[in-house]
C-alpha cells in the first residue's frame, strides 16, 4: 500500500516533467534530483513525524489519519486550479511566494523563470514545492515505521527520478492531457487508495 500511494502523489512529478518536455524545457539530472529530494523529503517528513507525533495509537486510528489525509488530497487535486486560481488573485504582499506557487502549479512551464529552456535546481525547487503537496499529506498514509521507512524512502527517490526522466521524455512525443482531467484522475485515485486504508 505504501508503495501505491508513492505512485499516486507522484503523478503530479510525472506530469509536470512532461509540461517541461512539451514546451523543449531541459531537466538537468542534478534538478531532477532537486525535484526528486524535496517531493521524498516532505513524504518522509510527514511519515515519520506521524510515528513520532502517533506512536500510541492503535493502527486502525493511524489509518483513519491516512484516509483522511488522502482524500484531503483527492479534494485538493480535484479543486487545484481553483484554489491555486483564487490564491493568484490575492493582493497581499505577505502572500507572494503562495501566489508563485500557484502559478507554477497552473502553469509548470513557469518555474523556467529566466526563460533559458534549461531548469537550474533553484527552479526545479520551485516547480517541485507546490507539485508535491500531494506528498506531504500523503505521508500520513504511510504505514511503515522506524527501519522499514528507508526502503519506501529510497523507492520515492527512484521513482521520482524516473518520473521526471519519463515524463520529460514523454512531454516530447505525446500530447498532455488537459489539467483538469489530469486532477480529476489522480484526485480519484488517491480517494479510491484512502477508502483502501480502512478496508
Amino acid at each position: 500500500m505504501d508503495y501505491l500511494i508513492i505512485i499516486a502523489v507522484t503523478a503530479d512529478v510525472l506530469f509536470a516533467a512532461m509540461a517541461c518536455g512539451t514546451s523543449g524545457i531541459r531537466i538537468p539530472w542534478y534538478s531532477s534530483l532537486c525535484i526528486s529530494a524535496v517531493s521524498s523529503g516532505f513524504l518522509l517528513l510527514t511519515a515519520a513525524g506521524k510515528n513520532v507525533l502517533f506512536d500510541d495509537l492503535p493502527e486502525m486510528h493511524l489509518r483513519f489519519i491516512g484516509f483522511c489525509a488522502l482524500m484531503l488530497i483527492g479534494l485538493m487535486e480535484i479543486f487545484g486550479d481553483r484554489i491555486s486560481h483564487a490564491i493568484e488573485r490575492t493582493a497581499s504582499p505577505l502572500l507572494a511566494p503562495l501566489r508563485t506557487g500557484a502559478a507554477v502549479f497552473l502553469d509548470h512551464t513557469r518555474a523556467d523563470k529566466d526563460h533559458s529552456k534549461v531548469l537550474s535546481p533553484t527552479e526545479a525547487i520551485v516547480l517541485a514545492v507546490p507539485i508535491s503537496i500531494d506528498a506531504l499529506l500523503g505521508g500520513f498514509g504511510i504505514c511503515a515505521k522506524g527501519a522499514a521507512l528507508l526502503p519506501v524512502l529510497a523507492f520515492a527517490l527512484v521513482w521520482n527520478d524516473l518520473a521526471v526522466w519519463f515524463g520529460r521524455w514523454f512531454g516530447t512525443k505525446l500530447p498532455i492531457p488537459s489539467e483538469h482531467a489530469r486532477s480529476i484522475v489522480c484526485g480519484t485515485a488517491l480517494m479510491a487508495i484512502g477508502c483502501s486504508l480502512l478496508l
